[in-house]
């Protein structure tokens, strides 16, 4: 249904009574072969109002059927593929149900000449192992509708049938081809929340080959579709999407530029409380105040201790027992040469932010388009 049109193949069968070929012969019926008598026959010009392509099939006989009863009643059969035409409505889509008809009418005799009728025990028979791609058959129905020309050459009313066939679409295909894999690329995107912020290549190349990915993907879905200018369903999903990689990718940017901007008279250290299992530790000064430990003598490592165990007041001199005053006070929280704190920050903070806006979105997109597709079937099988 890329073009809005899908094809069938039918056995058309019409019947009709003819007085001029009322017969005594002892069979009931005969089947009339030869092509040539065929064409003189008369037949019902019948042909389908929303066709855009059509094939009688000739393999290895032409399929068609013309039967003589001796009353005069005759019944013609011909194979046909039909490419009609369907006007889908896909703001539901992949979760959408389409009814599509097929409308058949006289192309030239008006209704006092032809006048159609279903056959009243079975108007359609589909077969039992029928076997649509991407659609399940929920129901069909048929009517009788006439044609009015009120304007023009051919003025009249003129006679047709409908069938009418409401299908669902099937979600397994989506499910397994688009929902999952971009599942995981905005997954594969919350990597980057993990990797130090000044590791500019890896995150970087894990955004971009995130998105791109992504956009490819969503570029794939929409070529299987016809070019509509209203959003639908998929489209939200693939926008969402879209969104957490690229806010994964801004997030880089702003823990980057924290991580490298200098740390001068600034007010933030020490404003706001952090807790420490959101703070963390950074492991850059971990490792600067390891190595200054490592570096610094016996003498300078007891000051360090006590300072560390006093807090802010002074430690006792060997030599005077004065107390010394002096810069012995903790650092503030957050306080260093740069944001690097904050940046890290950030990243925890995401680590925890992103997942949780993408399961609520989740817990609101699936139920809503599910009830959605529920409310549309039944409301197409009431529709004629």
């Amino acid at each position: 249904m890329t073009y809005m049109d899908y094809k069938i193949d039918v056995f058309l069968r019409q019947r009709w009574n003819d007085p001029r070929l009322r017969h005594s012969a002892e069979a009931e019926h005969f089947t009339i072969m030869d092509p040539e008598l065929h064409k003189k026959i008369w037949k019902p010009d019948t042909y389908f109002e929303n066709v855009k392509e059509a094939h009688i099939h000739s393999v290895t006989m032409p399929n068609q059927l013309l039967r003589v009863y001796e009353n005069g009643d005759v019944i013609y059969s011909v194979r046909v593929t039909l490419r009609l035409s369907c006007h889908l409505e896909l703001e539901l889509y992949p979760f959408d149900a389409q009814k599509c008809y097929v409308k058949l009418s006289s192309y030239s005799n008006e209704i006092s000449v032809v006048r159609y009728k279903w056959f009243a025990e079975q108007p359609i028979v589909i077969s039992g192992d029928i076997e649509i791609a991407e659609f399940d058959l929920v129901a069909n129905s048929t009517y009788e509708h006439n044609s009015t020309l009120t304007k023009g050459l051919f003025v009249g009313s003129y006679s047709g049938l409908t069938a009418s066939f409401t299908l669902r679409r099937q979600n397994g295909y989506h499910i397994l081809q688009t929902y999952i894999p971009t599942i995981m690329i905005v997954a594969i995107s919350w990597v980057s929340f993990w990797l130090d912020p000044n590791a500019v290549p890896g995150r970087v190349t894990l955004g971009v080959t995130t998105l791109l990915t992504l956009t490819t993907l969503s570029a794939a879905v929409r070529q299987t579709l016809p070019p509509v200018s209203y959003v639908k369903a998929i489209d939200i999903w693939v926008g969402m999407c879209m969104c957490m990689v690229f806010g994964a990718l801004l997030e880089f940017t702003f823990a980057n530029y924290l991580a490298n901007k200098k740390m001068v008279n600034s007010r933030l250290p020490g404003t706001i409380y952090i807790p420490s299992w959101l703070a963390g530790h950074s492991e850059k000064q971990q490792s600067q105040e390891n190595r200054k430990k490592k570096d610094a003598g016996p003498i300078e490592l007891l000051r360090v201790q006590t300072v560390a165990a006093e807090g802010d007041v002074g430690y006792s001199n060997r030599a005077g027992g004065q107390p010394k005053t002096g810069n012995t006070t903790r650092k503030r929280q957050g306080e260093g040469e740069t944001y690097m704190f904050y940046a890290l920050l950030v990243d925890r903070i995401s680590r925890l932010l992103f997942p949780a806006i993408f399961i609520i979105f989740n817990f609101i997109y699936w139920p809503t388009f599910v009830y959605m597709q529920i409310m549309e079937d039944e409301w197409l099988k009431t529709r004629r």
